[in-house]
């Protein structure tokens, strides 16, 4: 393209006119370059004129991530939140200066991150780019530089329009690999000392929107209308300073017979479209869906779930053709073993046996809640008492507490004082991930504790939630829904927890309240009752 060309276009452009002027100049200084006028022609191909995109119905929107994703009341409250509250800055403030945060996704994976994310794309009627943040090198990668533009502007140049809805996935995980300049030799900047703060910076903003510059285009690109939404897997991994720039909303899981719906609806139909069978030509039994749900998988997400159900398909589309026959294929819970085997989860209450020391405790890992095994052990010795957790830590200093409050009600709990001054202890805790939800497993591990010095098994369906002092008073827990969760996952039915956390339990699904019967506890003593009687 000439520059002749090139000056039409720049006439007709309906870029601002800050941005055509700083374009004349460009082209005034233009040295015949193939590169320069590259850049430029690109640089008028930009949107520049906005779309009229028809204005969002939230009522619908809410309703499609609660009917079709299965995501809570509380979490379809929280995402209209953010697009009400972004819609009217849009329309009564557009050019107001002053922070914007961004919607930030969070779970482990396959609990419908980026689902959540192209439903809001749909019902907005924008077109989606996705950008993951972990597969990044540099900052130039996300931003750009002279000789290539960024993910960021290349995606609104690809889409060709500047209302969009833009995934960032795995904010969490930005600039784990990256340089901290962003190319050799330069001069160390404080933008680039924290990838993910500078990328917060740019984007949380409403004045660097309107301005946001991209050095391959070389003239600022107003973004206040694209709609920025980010995921994270783990939220402790983001500093509490960045956090504060973003709206979150977490997510810890589908209940199982979501995630039978979720493979019904969505998954089966989506590898019988890229294996290209037709929907009539295979089906799979909802009991055979619900066998793999409840006996193959133990996730908070459908990930698992995805990799075993494309097993199952393959094989039969497999089968078929090597009996050379071409009927319809019915997929029925009687074919899942020679093909995925023997069942992997049979829940802990069921393999656990009541056996005096045991109880379950849950924990939250980078992978979502976890129900473990509390086990308590004794040997001849001299009172001595260790607790270690299944990660090797020891957590005797940490858990103190336990035994101090068990020495100090042995009466109360029928407790011989010859089972702690001629005995041995051990405690064995699941590890846990989650900062601040140190000693969460106070009230589980006295129980265990306590039931096996008096020899009496604890309700194999039970589990207690929380920490407690040496006085024997509960304390607050974290992480209470995912542990919920992974209890329901485990076939717990009975959930002692603090009375603190009983506001925790408006934001977990629904059927959780009709399959567990949830008791709030002041007083340790409390649970224990429960537990053992």
């Amino acid at each position: 393209m000439n520059a002749s060309d090139l000056a039409s276009r720049l006439a007709e452009s309906p870029a601002p006119e800050g941005v055509a002027t700083a374009l004349r100049r460009r082209l005034d200084s233009l040295d015949g370059s193939l590169d320069g006028e590259d850049r430029l022609g690109r640089a008028l191909n930009l949107p520049w004129k906005a779309t009229s995109i028809a204005r969002p119905q939230f009522g619908e929107l809410h309703s499609r991530l609660m009917d079709e994703l299965f995501v809570t009341d509380e979490v379809a409250d929280l995402l209209c939140d953010h697009l009400v509250v972004r819609e009217h800055q849009l329309t009564s403030a557009p050019d107001a200066s002053g922070p914007r945060a961004l919607l930030c996704l969070v779970g482990p994976p396959g609990v419908g991150k980026s689902h959540i994310a192209h439903e809001i794309a749909e019902q907005l009627g924008l077109p989606l780019a996705t950008i993951r943040l972990d597969r990044l090198g540099s900052p130039d990668e996300l931003f750009g530089n002279e000789r290539s533009p960024g993910e960021i502007m290349g995606a609104i140049e690809r889409l060709g329009q500047s209302e969009i809805v833009l995934l960032l996935e795995e904010v969490d995980a930005i600039g784990g690999g990256w340089p901290t300049a962003s190319t050799p030799g330069q001069a160390i900047s404080d933008r680039w000392t924290t990838a993910r703060a500078a990328l917060l910076a740019a984007l949380t903003d409403a004045g660097a929107r309107r301005t946001f510059h991209d050095p391959f285009y070389d003239v600022p690109f107003d973004l206040s209308r694209v709609l920025v939404i980010t995921t994270a897997r783990w939220l402790p991994d983001i500093p509490p300073l960045e956090r504060g720039r973003l709206d979150i909303v977490q997510l810890a899981g589908y209940v199982d017979d979501d995630k039978v719906a979720i493979a019904r609806d969505s998954l089966a139909p989506a590898m019988l479209r890229e294996y290209n069978v037709e929907t009539d030509d295979l089906t799979i039994e909802d009991d055979a869906l619900a066998a793999l749900v409840r006996s193959y998988t133990a996730e908070p997400g459908v990930d698992q779930l995805d990799g075993l159900l494309r097993q199952v398909v393959r094989r039969a589309l497999t089968r078929r053709a090597l009996r050379g026959e071409t009927d319809p294929v019915s997929i029925v819970i009687e074919d899942l073993g020679a093909t995925v085997g023997r069942p992997t989860r049979l829940g802990l209450h069921r393999r656990r046996r009541e056996t005096p020391g045991m109880t379950s405790g849950a924990v939250v890992r980078r992978s979502g809640g976890v129900l473990g095994q509390i086990e308590a052990v004794q040997m001849p010795g001299a009172g001595r008492i260790r607790i270690l957790d299944t990660a090797g830590a020891d957590l005797t200093g940490r858990y103190a507490i336990v035994p101090s409050y068990v020495r100090s009600r042995l009466s109360d709990l029928s407790v011989s004082a010859r089972s702690l001054e001629e005995f041995d202890t051990d405690l064995l805790l699941p590890a846990s991930d989650l900062p601040g939800d140190e000693g969460s497993l106070g009230i589980a591990a006295a129980i265990a504790m306590v039931s096996l010095m008096r020899d009496r098994a604890a309700d194999p369906e039970f589990l207690a939630i929380g920490g407690m002092t040496a006085h024997g008073h509960v304390r607050r827990a974290h992480g209470v829904q995912a542990k919920i969760l992974a209890a329901h996952r485990g076939g717990i039915r009975r959930v002692v927890l603090p009375r603190q956390n009983e506001h925790d339990l408006d934001s977990i699904p629904a059927p959780l309240h009709d399959a567990i019967t949830f008791i709030p506890i002041d007083e340790v003593g409390q649970g224990i009752n429960v537990a053992l009687r």
